[in-house]
């Protein structure tokens, strides 16, 4: 049946290139293929103009609606996942193109309500995960150093606060249930592997949302190579970004504790931070004249054709390495490290071999096993070609239209069951952050939750059990919204407006310090009676003179 499929992507091809853009970018190509009409809804930093200006192009055959945005709303330390302005550039979209679909890859820098706003149309919507963004704010889950994170929940102790120009100190927690919230309103979530699809049922998503489908290749591009003769030298080459998670230091660190070093080859394909150490590494142990530094190539193809054994030493948990894949297809074995979803894709000692992660002694031992045994080259690659031969492009995304034909859909996704808090000001005041931090660690989890009030939608706000003031400078109207939702109050006292309101209107409580702050909330949390009446109250109130007065503000 002919669907109209939007695609959601913070970035696009040809102006940035990576692993999720081009699958997102070759699963459109296909669908179109397949008589679906698709456009694309993209963030670019690159094409230039005013910041959330919007430019439509035909990019490869394919009708690419760009919001320009800037480096900073990628930041993760800012406000990456929520932004106003291209939340109604892309309403506009969904009222003009009218899909029956709307497929998101990775959408922070974006916006993740561009979720909700879908879904409150009646579109069906669909998530394809290719990191960790959903519950780690870095991806990587990797804290200091080389350590991966066991505990979704302490994210505090990497980055306590993210900010954005008008509200600074804003706890960290926030980000995670605004985005937990969102995605109540995904109808079915898509994982290339198991392992990524069990990191996010870990962190609260409902299994039966989830479907593990392959990203799937081009199997023909990479089986065609015809690969350089070996010579006398293996050739192992790391393709991919300069930076310390994708573990080429690693791959540095092993070169000495090769013996035979006259007898390899190493090639180094791809760019980024660590790039000109890594260089100055090579030249102070005398590993330059075995090292190849191939840069930035425009085809992946010649790189293959001089590579013998694939090596992606990682030391975060990948999801399902594209590179893997592409290596596997060409009939290349691989030497990857024993994390994430690599050891679903290399069976160690059949298509290569699995190292522990972050060890270069491991690592070394594993390319001393090719260079020892050269005749293993032949028989894995064969063996890595079988495995992968079947992972066709265009009969993943037949499974992924299986995933769109779903009949799980329902009409403003899952209901809330936690007590949702919208937190009300241009700033978050200190009592307020450490009144979220003791009930954090006070209650049981998903007891409640805690947003930014701009971060929701008008319809969201049904949803909201508590309308909390964190600035005694707060616009009158904002609190008039929040009463016309039959939503109770909790205020400063030295707002003394709304304090007269509070106890002269009988619509909500007010604290004077952390303490206070918390003991309201925990009292309305466990008093489900008395905060009702408090908001009939309020909402009574919302149009009568008390409330229509200007405020006193102190």
């Amino acid at each position: 049946m002919h669907k109209k499929i939007l695609i959601c992507c913070n970035a696009y091809p040809p102006n940035f290139i990576g692993g999720a853009e081009l699958i997102a970018h070759e699963q459109a190509k296909i669908l179109k293929k397949l008589g679906h009409e698709v456009a694309i809804f993209a963030g670019d930093g690159h094409i230039g103009g005013e910041r959330y200006s919007l430019r439509n192009e035909v990019y490869d055959g394919l009708a690419v609606y760009r919001v320009s945005l800037a480096a900073e709303d990628y930041q993760p330390n800012l406000i990456n996942f929520t932004h106003k302005n291209v939340e109604n550039i892309y309403t506009h979209i969904l009222d003009d193109f009218s899909p029956t679909i709307v497929h998101f890859h990775n959408i922070i820098g974006l916006s993740v309500g561009l979720i909700h706003i879908a879904k409150s149309k009646g579109i069906r919507t669909v998530l394809t995960v290719h990191d960790h963004w959903g519950f780690c704010y870095k991806n990587t889950m990797l804290k200091r150093g080389v350590e991966v994170c066991r505990d979704r929940s302490r994210c505090v102790e990497c980055m306590p606060f993210v900010s954005d120009d008008g509200c600074r100190s804003i706890p960290i927690r926030m980000r995670k249930d605004f985005l937990e919230i969102q995605f109540r309103d995904v109808d079915a979530f898509i994982s290339p592997s198991a392992y990524l699809a069990d990191a996010y049922i870990s962190a609260g998503i409902p299994s039966e949302k989830f479907n593990v489908i392959w990203n799937g290749i081009n199997v023909k591009r990479f089986a065609d190579i015809i690969k350089k003769p070996m010579g006398d030298r293996v050739r192992f080459t790391y393709i991919g970004y300069f930076g310390k998670h994708k573990g080429i230091h690693v791959l540095m660190n092993a070169l000495p504790h090769i013996a035979e070093k006259d007898r390899i080859q190493v090639n180094l394909v791809g760019a980024g931070e660590l790039f000109d150490s890594i260089v100055g590494q090579a030249k102070a142990l005398k590993l330059d004249k075995i090292i190849k530094f191939w840069g930035r190539i425009d085809s992946i193809e010649d790189a293959y054709r001089e590579t013998d054994v694939f090596i992606l030493p990682s030391i975060w948990p990948e999801n399902q390495p594209v590179t893997i894949t592409e290596a596997m297809a060409s009939r290349t074995p691989v030497i990857a490290s024993c994390i994430g979803g690599n050891p679903e894709l290399v069976e160690d000692r059949k298509t290569g071999y699995l190292f522990k992660v972050g060890d270069e002694r491991d690592l070394a031992e594993k390319m001393g096993k090719f260079i020892s045994h050269p005749e293993r080259i032949n028989i894995f690659g064969e063996n890595a070609y079988n495995k992968i031969k079947a992972n066709e492009l265009e009969d993943r995304v037949n499974e992924i239209i299986q995933v769109y034909d779903g009949n799980d859909s329902g009409q403003g996704g899952s209901p809330r069951k936690d007590f949702l808090i919208a937190c009300l000001g241009g700033r978050v005041d200190p009592r307020c952050l450490l009144a979220i931090s003791s009930i954090s660690n006070s209650l049981r989890p998903g007891t409640c939750s805690f947003v930014m009030s701009k971060w929701l939608q008008q319809d969201q706000f049904s949803q909201v059990k508590l309308l909390w003031i964190v600035d005694a400078e707060t616009d009158q109207n904002e609190v008039l919204e929040g009463l016309i939702n039959k939503v109770p109050l909790l205020v400063p006292e030295e707002n003394r407006w709304l304090k007269s309101l509070c106890i002269d209107g009988k619509c909500g409580l007010y604290y004077k310090d952390a303490l206070e702050a918390e003991a309201c909330i925990e009292y309305l949390i466990d008093h489900e009676k008395e905060r009702a009446a408090l908001a009939q109250i309020g909402f009574e109130l919302s149009s009568s003179e008390l409330i229509t007065r200007p405020p006193m503000l102190h």
